[in-house]
């Protein structure tokens, strides 16, 4: 799936979670380009702040640990119910080491944020692939464990206005135009016209052409 640029998200809220990645900086650079605030969350605050300095105006950093659930807590409860338009899970890209840890954090950061997803009507999206140092049985169950929590986390919120969907990525992101791919769906499916789409697994398709 890649989708055309070109979503206005201003006067929207974001928040990246797992944001020191390869991804997070590129979701920040088209979520700035989409005239969105954007706060970056990550366990290295260095990760982050270089992506920040490029855009001073409209992203925001928080140095905390987005699969430690006490943290989480704490955030959701200072944010409390201040209007927030998208969430992005990247904790499986950013650290898959612990996909334990990440499976356990996305339903656990979403409840947190509730109260402002529910004020703010808004999108939640998770990113996933399975690591290349998995395969066989151990690959599927792990593909059907993220696969899951998107359709989970939708039927628990989707009748507060809360619209939750899973991006599948391909198993590199190096091949050509995947990244661009990545930046223009995901903000597509955060945007107006992504709001019919709910508990929905998507598979973004490297481009063959």
């Amino acid at each position: 799936m890649a989708l055309v640029p070109g979503v206005d998200l201003s006067g929207k809220t974001v928040v990246i979670a797992g944001a020191g990645c390869e991804v997070g900086v590129a979701l920040a650079h088209g979520f700035v380009r989409a005239e969105a605030r954007v706060v970056l969350v990550d366990r290295h605050e260095a990760a982050i702040l270089e992506v920040a300095t490029l855009a001073r105006d409209r992203i925001e950093t928080l140095a905390l640990d987005p699969l430690r659930s006490d943290l989480c807590q704490r955030f959701g409860e200072v944010w409390a119910d201040d209007p927030l338009h998208v969430l992005i899970h990247l904790q499986p890209l950013r650290d898959p080491e612990r996909l334990a840890d990440a499976l356990r954090s996305i339903p656990a950061l979403t409840r947190d944020m509730a109260r402002a997803l529910q004020a703010g009507q808004g999108r939640v999206l998770v990113l996933f692939h399975a690591p290349v140092h998995l395969a066989g049985i151990d690959r599927r169950l792990l593909d059907r464990a993220m696969a899951g929590l998107p359709e989970m986390l939708d039927d628990k919120l989707g009748a507060h206005g809360i619209r939750c969907n899973g991006l599948r990525l391909p198993d590199s992101l190096s091949q050509r135009g995947v990244i661009q791919d990545l930046v223009s769906t995901v903000t597509f499916l955060c945007g107006p016209s992504g709001g019919a789409i709910g508990g929905a697994v998507l598979p973004l398709w490297p481009r063959s052409d």
